[in-house]
């Protein structure tokens, strides 16, 4: 009997232990504060990349097997190149490698969703990703995730409230509605803008926008 209850607490403590890892946010770098910021809908432009093909620099020879196709989304940072495939506004993934001598390294790969194929991935300082994904094209179930590219951590944020006010028809209430589309932007290393929105909106349906500040030390 003790044996039983002995096995019983056990397999208590390892579910405990399972269920704490597991759920949404999580990882070093989601334990960061959130401040809600205003929008101005002029500064939309600035969540996308100016060059969706890196420039790769001239210097690089890269190998013969990478070619860079009509559709092949590209960011250069440093020694590191970013690369995928679109699909219209989406990347199903993407590499990370180390360029050095003609020859290219894979350090990183994200194969959790689609991927806003026009934001901005590295951070300045080339040391972390952003990326704002999506399990599939019919999906509004926006996710955004950090990645530490020296520990190759992946941290799931969990976002704040951002529900969007619209106008409703005539005789109607007011109606709260979750975003199309979620934008992110690296401020500096530490800081980051993301923002939700509707893909059709004015001044009435104006994005939310929160500022997320990297824990301290990260």
């Amino acid at each position: 009997m003790k044996r039983k209850l002995l096995a019983l607490s056990l397999t208590l403590v390892l579910a405990l232990a399972l269920c704490a890892c597991g759920g949404s946010g999580g990882g070093t770098l989601a334990g960061g504060t959130w401040t809600q910021q205003e929008v101005e809908l002029s500064d939309l432009q600035s969540y996308g990349a100016e060059d969706l093909k890196g420039p790769i620099p001239e210097d690089w020879t890269l190998p013969e097997d990478f070619t860079v196709g009509d559709n092949t989304r590209v960011e250069i940072n440093g020694d590191k190149i970013l690369y995928g495939e679109r699909e219209g506004e989406y990347l199903d993934g993407f590499t990370v490698a180390t360029y050095a001598d003609g020859a290219l390294s894979t350090i990183y790969e994200f194969k959790s969703g689609l991927v806003t194929s026009w934001q901005q991935f590295f951070s300045p300082d080339g040391s972390k990703l952003v990326v704002a994904w999506i399990p599939s094209a019919d999906s509004t179930d926006w996710n955004v995730t950090l990645v530490d590219l020296a520990t190759r951590e992946e941290s799931k944020l969990e976002l704040p409230e951002m529900s969007i006010q619209t106008a409703g028809q005539e005789g109607e209430k007011d109606a709260a509605k979750a975003p199309e589309l979620v934008m992110v932007k690296w401020k500096d290393d530490n800081n980051l803008i993301v923002t939700g929105s509707l893909k059709n909106f004015d001044d009435s349906t104006k994005p939310v926008s929160y500022l997320y500040t990297l824990p301290a030390g990260e």
